[in-house]
Parts: structure tokens; sequence; C-alpha cells
């Protein structure tokens, strides 16, 4: 007969095998880049750190499908598609992509990854989200901006810019209230709300049913055609 401790602790390792199995690491190796595009529904963290490297973590048969391509100075995310997706349910467990890179500039996210970057700095920085996706952006230090939003997704962006041209469509949400921008245009149309900062000018056009707040205290241009709210200046 099995001594009662010997079969406590097999079961503990059974109970460990399924988990074990799902988890898998795969590491890339990467040439210098200075723009990342996701377009997998995967998580992304990408912090500012020497040398450029990748690591994946998550389900095998899904790290099998994941494609990390840095070509003429992109990074690219996708998945592989097979015949009988459709049909198949995806894993509950997530797919995690830790990368380090030393000059990011650009960020597009497509679908509904998430990428959340530490810093994103250059005299030109460009911002996307397309689709239900999340992009957050701890430090933005750019001279010129471009932020593009459609879709329903989230976007949080923090830091500083002295010039910066927003665009949002769609039922997305955005937070860009710790992002101070010295002058800042923004148009947007849909039933997003979406939270700003200027310092020195604003010029607002809303066209959709949304809420528009624009904190600090610039010089407010504004022109709501549409049946949403526009507060600019709101100090705090």
């Amino acid at each position: 007969m099995m001594p009662p401790f010997r079969c406590a602790a097999l079961a503990a390792s059974a109970l460990l095998l399924p988990v074990c199995a799902m988890a898998a690491e795969k590491r890339y190796g990467l040439t210098s880049f200075e723009a990342i595009e996701l377009n997998a529904d995967v998580a992304v963290e990408i912090v500012t750190r020497a040398p450029v490297s990748a690591v994946a973590t998550g389900p095998e048969d899904a790290l099998d499908r994941l494609t990390v391509e840095a070509r003429d100075g992109k990074l690219v995310i996708g998945e592989r598609r097979f015949a009988g997706d459709e049909r198949k349910s995806r894993s509950p467990a997530p797919v995690i992509i830790r990368i380090n890179a030393a000059n990011l500039r650009s960020a597009m996210v497509a679908g509904a990854g998430s990428l959340t970057i530490g810093t994103l700095k250059g005299a030109r920085v460009i911002v996307g989200l397309r689709g239900p996706g999340q992009l957050v952006v701890k430090r933005l230090d750019a001279d010129r901006l471009s932020v593009a939003m459609v879709g329903n997704g989230t976007m949080t962006l923090a830091g500083s810019a002295r010039q910066a041209n927003m665009t949002f469509s769609g039922g997305g949400a955005v937070d860009a209230g710790e992002l101070a921008v010295g002058e800042l245009i923004s148009d947007s149309e849909g039933a997003g709300d979406h939270r700003l900062r200027a310092i020195r000018t604003a010029a607002i056009t809303a066209r959709g049913v949304g809420r528009t707040v624009v904190l600090g205290r610039p010089v407010c241009t504004v022109r709501n055609v549409g049946s949403g709210s526009v507060e600019c200046g709101a100090g705090k």
C-alpha cells in the first residue's frame, strides 16, 4: 500500500502538470527598429533598454502561431492563421511579449491586442490605434506628435509635446490628461470621450456625441458641430 504522504505528493504533481504544460517561452533575435506595429491579440510590454530583444511567454500552440519580425526599421508582430481556426476556441492563457527597444519613435496597434510602452521620444513621434485594442505610452517626449485612433479601443498618453495633431473616430476613449501639449489640434467624431491637456493654444473640432475636455489654460478655438460637449481651458 502506498504511504499517504507519497500519494499526496503525486497528486500535487499531477495537479501541476497541466499548468507546466501550458507555459512556454520563446526568444527572438532582433535587429534595431524605431517603429512597432502590433497586429495580434497579445499583450506587449516595451521598455527602453539595450540590447534589443524580445521574449514571448504563453501556451506553446499560441507561440507557434506568433510572428515577430524586424525589417526596414519596423518591428511587426502578427499571428499565422490556419484552416479551421474559426471552429476552435482560443486558449484562455494570454501571450505576453516583453521587448527591449532603445530608440522607439512610432507605435501602431491594429486589432484587439494591448501595447504598453515606457518611452517614445523623437523630433516626430507617431501613435495610432485601430480597433478595440489598448495602447498606453507612459512617457512621450516629442517636438511634433501625430495621434490617430479609429474604433472602440482605449488610449492613455503621458509626457510632453511641443505640437500635437490628434484625430479620433468611433467610440474609443482617450486619456491624455497627463500629456502636456504646447499647441494642440484635435479633430474628433463619434461617441468617444477624450481628455486632453494644452499649454498655449488648443484648436478643437468635435462632430460627434462624445465629450471632449481640454485641461490647462490655453487660448481655445472650439468648433462643436455635433451633439456632444466640449470644455476647453478647464484648469486642473
